[in-house]
């Protein structure tokens, strides 16, 4: 849903071409989010059938071709930025699905769990050791844009901070085993 209100927004400010959305989103998230360019341009094709954008101009170099939001293209995506995120959290992190696997048993090896579990804090530490550098960087980098890729990795610290917390739950209740 993000990549389709990310294409969406970027092109409501100006016209751009599939791969001119791509390296903006990117660099807007900060590397964080590498998207196929397969994938904008089928985004692109969908937002196209829904009214959402036009092309515009003639086909450039290597037959790109340049779109804009339609005014139906910016009347959605400012109702899109003014509304709350109507999806919930997906808990699809690999670490749930191997303490899930490893604890369904009859007698969970406790100790496996374990392993996996410092394995797991070992790699949060060194995320947020990197988010740090990271939220540093985008901060010394100035503007607008510097303090609003810091915001981003701030929200990935964070929610690296609340993993670690679920790290520990899983071992106290590991304890009670």
């Amino acid at each position: 849903m993000s990549l389709r209100f990310g294409v969406l927004g970027l092109i409501a400010d100006e016209a751009l071409h599939g791969y001119e959305v791509k390296q903006r989103f990117e660099d807007m998230l900060g590397g964080t989010w590498d998207v196929n360019i397969g994938s904008v341009y089928q985004m692109l094709q969908r937002l196209e059938r829904d009214g959402l954008v036009e092309a515009v101009g003639e086909r450039g170099d290597r037959g790109r071709q340049a779109y804009r939001a339609t005014r139906a293209g910016r009347t959605v995506v400012a109702e899109w930025l003014s509304g709350p995120d109507k999806q919930p959290e997906l808990l699809r992190d690999e670490v749930y699905v191997k303490v899930l696997l490893l604890a369904r048993a009859e007698d969970p090896d406790t100790e496996r769990i374990r392993q996996v579990l410092d394995t797991q804090r070992r790699a949060y530490l060194q995320r947020l050791r990197d988010l740090a550098d990271q939220e540093r960087a985008a901060r010394n980098g100035g503007g607008a844009a510097g303090a609003s890729l810091a915001l981003l990795f701030q929200a990935g610290r964070l929610h690296t901070e609340a993993s670690l917390k679920w790290l520990d739950a899983c071992a106290e209740e590991l304890a009670g085993l």
